[in-house]
C-alpha cells in the first residue's frame, strides 16, 4: 500500500469518526484506533489520533465556549486528576486485558439499558455532584476513569457514562467533554514530545489529514445543531455501545 493509500483510507476513518465526536461531543479516537492502527501501528496511531483530536476539541470549544458547564467540568477534572498519577504508576502492574475487558462490557451494556430506557417524552435525570449518597458511586467511576486513562489512556468511556447523567442538555455535553479531552490530550501530547513518541513524520501525517479533520468539525458541528435532544441521547447510547464493541474486537484480534 502506497503512501497516498494509506492517507486517503485514514482521513476517510478520521472524517468519518470525527464527525461522529463533532455531533456527539466524544468517541472519535476509540472508534478509528483500531483500523489506523492496522496501517501505522498502534505506536503511531495514537499519537497521531490524539493531536488531531486536540484540533477538533479546540474547534468546538472555540465555537462552544459559552456553552460549557464549568462546575462540571471541574469537578470531573478534579476526579479523573487524582486517579491519573495512580494508574501511570500502575501502568506495567495492572492486567490490561482484564481491565479493558471488564470497561468495553460496561461500555456495552450501559449503552443497551440506556437505549431500552431512554423515552422520548422523558427528561434524564441530572447528577448533582455535591449532593447525595448515590453520587459516591459517580466519583468512584470518574476516579476509575482516571486510573485507566493513566495506565492505557482508555478512561474516556467512564467519563461519558458519568457526564451522560450530570450533563442533560446536548450542546453543554458536548462542549464539556471537548473542553475536557482538549485538556488530557494536550497534557498525553506534552509527554509525548518529551519521550520522542511525535516526531517530524507525525508532523507531516497530521498535516495531510488536517483536511478530513476540517471536514469531520464542520459536517459534526453543522449535524449537531440539526439533531434534537432525543436524537442525541440515541446518539451517545449508540456510539457507547459501538466503541465497547470495537474496543472487545480489538482485544481479541491483540490475543
Amino acid at each position: 500500500m502506497t503512501d497516498g493509500q494509506i492517507i486517503l483510507l485514514c482521513g476517510c476513518i478520521v472524517l468519518t469518526t470525527f464527525t461522529v465526536e463533532g455531533i456527539a461531543g466524544f468517541g472519535a479516537t476509540v472508534m478509528a484506533l483500531p483500523f489506523v492502527a492496522l496501517m501505522l501501528g498502534v505506536e503511531k496511531a495514537v499519537p497521531l489520533l490524539s493531536s488531531c483530536s486536540v484540533l477538533l476539541s479546540l474547534f468546538i470549544v472555540c465555537r462552544a465556549r459559552k456553552q460549557i458547564d464549568w462546575r462540571q467540568y471541574g469537578f470531573i477534572v478534579l476526579h479523573v486528576g487524582l486517579g491519573v498519577p495512580i494508574g501511570l504508576a500502575l501502568m506495567d502492574v495492572l492486567p490490561k486485558v482484564w481491565l479493558l475487558s471488564i470497561l468495553a462490557g460496561f461500555m456495552f451494556f450501559t449503552g443497551l439499558r440506556g437505549l431500552l430506557t431512554l423515552k422520548r417524552a422523558s427528561v434524564p435525570e441530572t447528577v448533582v455532584p455535591s449532593k447525595g449518597g448515590k453520587n459516591l458511586l459517580y466519583r468512584f467511576i470518574l476516579f476509575c476513569g482516571g486510573i485507566i486513562q493513566g495506565a492505557f489512556s482508555s478512561g474516556g468511556p467512564l467519563v461519558v457514562m458519568y457526564a451522560s447523567k450530570a450533563i442533560v442538555e446536548k450542546s453543554a455535553f458536548r462542549a464539556t467533554l471537548s473542553m475536557l479531552w482538549a485538556t488530557t490530550n494536550l497534557c498525553m501530547i506534552g509527554k509525548w514530545i518529551c519521550a520522542g513518541n511525535i516526531t517530524r513524520q507525525t508532523g507531516g501525517m497530521i498535516f495531510a489529514l488536517l483536511p478530513f479533520v476540517v471536514g469531520g468539525a464542520l459536517l459534526g458541528n453543522f449535524l449537531h445543531n440539526k439533531v434534537n435532544q432525543f436524537a442525541f441521547r440515541v446518539l451517545v447510547w449508540t456510539v457507547l455501545i459501538i466503541a465497547g464493541g470495537i474496543l472487545v474486537l480489538n482485544l481479541c484480534a491483540g490475543k
